[in-house]
Order: structure tokens, then sequence, then C-alpha cells
């Protein structure tokens, strides 16, 4: 018998510490719905919820609302991307049975109150760096204006960058489709058959210095969203793809002004 205490050890209870919950938020997105003169409104606000937020969008006078309580997330702008394409659903919706293109433009959100996140109307990126974002001059511009009056072509790639800009799931399939323009310019005659579509790729390749892997995985991105699925691109995803877009019409438009260009000067 003994007078010490009795001890052991119980190695069967394991005490696994609870890990932090996501920061919570209140956040009010406001928006307009286009063409704004009619006042379109719905009589009841539509709730829904998608990946753990809780919503409700109102409609009133050509103006809308979402109420949002969620997990605060990491990318705030791809956040508000997936805000803004439920309520593009949710105009089309109604648009589909007034046979009108209704078009929902986010224009800012707060959360908790006290922080504004903006829709931005300018890309940063693709901004020099000191410009000034409101002036651009003559000898960049010219160039484009010129290719946009005398190439059908580059009209359809700048509409399709412009509609880019603006529309976050439709950004990948948009800039594709912005550089398939242009390779229709390099195609030999009408015909746009396995061969001469190969060749026409190689030759924007080639005249326009685009390295293939550069193109494949926007390719794949856009041939999926073409064929139906939902292929929602994350904020930087939009922006490479904006970046590669951008980058083939303004090599094509300097290379195909270029063309035209008078022969240098001789002393001769």
């Amino acid at each position: 018998m003994s007078n010490s205490p009795d001890t052991h050890s119980d190695d069967s209870l394991v005490v696994q510490a609870e890990s932090p919950r996501p920061e919570q938020m209140l956040a009010v997105v406001t928006g307009l719905v286009h063409p704004n003169r009619l006042g379109w409104t719905y009589d009841e606000p539509i709730q829904y919820t998608f990946d753990g937020a809780r919503c409700q969008l109102s409609v009133m006078l050509g103006l809308f609302n979402v109420f949002i309580e969620a997990d605060r997330p990491d990318d705030f702008a791809t956040f508000l991307n997936r805000i803004g394409a439920i309520v593009q659903g949710c105009l089309d919706s109604l648009g589909f049975f007034l046979a009108a293109p209704l078009r929902g433009e986010i224009l800012s959100m707060i959360v908790d109150g006290k922080e504004l996140h903006y829709r931005k109307l300018q890309w940063d990126e693709f901004l020099p760096k000191g410009s000034d974002e409101t002036r651009v001059e003559a000898v960049k511009l010219q160039p484009f204006t010129r290719m946009a009056i005398e190439e059908p072509l580059v009209r359809l790639a700048l509409a399709d960058l412009r509609t880019a800009l603006d529309l976050p799931g439709e950004t990948v399939v948009l800039c594709y489709r912005a550089i398939e323009s242009i390779r229709q310019w390099f195609l030999y005659g009408d015909a746009d058959d396995d061969s001469a579509r190969k060749q026409s790729w190689i030759d924007l390749k080639t005249h326009l210095d685009i390295k293939r892997e550069e193109i494949k995985p926007l390719e794949a991105m856009a041939t999926s969203r073409r064929h139906g699925a939902d292929t929602a691109a994350t904020e930087r995803q939009r922006v490479e793809a904006l970046t590669l877009a951008r980058k083939v019409v303004e090599r094509f438009v300097a290379y195909r002004v270029s063309l035209t260009a008078p022969p240098p000067s001789s002393d001769q």
C-alpha cells in the first residue's frame, strides 16, 4: 500500500485546437441597370446564397443593391466579379421575358460601413507608369485609328477587348476571339480549313513574335467557355488574358502599318 497520490496518463484524450474562423463581413454592392431611363424594378427582393455567402438583391427604379453577409474574401476584385455575374444573370432572366438587353453596372461595394471598393473604370496594369490617364498622344493613337478605319478585323478585335474589360465572365473567350480576328488577316484565300488555319497561326506567331506556349493556356480556357462550360476566371487570369490579347493587337497594328510605310530616304 502506498500513500503517494495515484497518477496516470491518458494518451487517448487528444485536444485539437479549433481552426480560426474566417473574418466575417457585412457588405452592400450598389449599381445601375441599363438602359437606365426605363426604371426597371423587381416587385420583391431575391434572396440567395453562394459559397456560404448570404445575399439579398433588390432592384428598384433602375438601381440595384446586393446586401451580403459572408466571409471576408482574399481577393475582393474576383468576389465582386462573382456578385456581378449573379446580378447579371437575374437581369438576363427579366430581359428574356421582356425581350430587352438589360445590363448591370456595379458602381461600388461598402464593407462593414467603413471600407469602400470601386469597380475600376481604367486598368492601371495597362497604363504606362507616370502617364496621363486622360490623354493619349497622337503618335500612339493615330496608327490605331487608321487601322480601325482600314481593317475591319482590327475593329472586331478592339470591340472584343472593350467588352472583355467590362464583362468578367467573358474576358477569356473575348480575348481569344480578338486574337483569332487578327489570325484571320493571315489567312490566304477565303478557306479556313485545317491546313490554312495552321499556317495562319504560324504566320501570326512569326510576324508578331508570339510564342505558342503563350496562347495555349488561353485557348484551352476559351474553348471550354465557347462550348458552354462555366469557366469563371480570377482577376489574375483576366489580367493575363488581356495582356496577351492587347500585345497581339498592338504588334499587329505596328506590323500592318509598317507594310505601307514609305521607304527610308536615301542621301544618294
